[in-house]
């Protein structure tokens, strides 16, 4: 059984910083689309992106949740 507090663990720094580097990707994406829309540009390939940044962000939830307990 892992530890509750793995703040420290280099794959759990890992995992963090994976899912925040998809959230600043995809909203980077979504800003220079909603700064200059293009033909080409798809409601989809927006929703895409919003569920990127909805899945990171709920790993980066469970990740706090289960393992960054401080009070142990």
């Amino acid at each position: 059984m892992a530890k509750n507090h793995q703040t420290e663990n280099p794959l759990y720094k890992a995992l963090m910083k994976r899912a925040e580097a998809e959230i600043s990707t995809a909203f980077a994406s979504l800003v220079i689309y909603f700064d200059s829309p293009s033909a080409g540009t798809s409601l989809k390939e927006m929703e895409h992106l919003l569920t990127i940044i909805s899945t990171a962000e709920q790993r980066i939830e469970a990740l706090n949740n289960y393992f960054n307990n401080t009070q142990i």
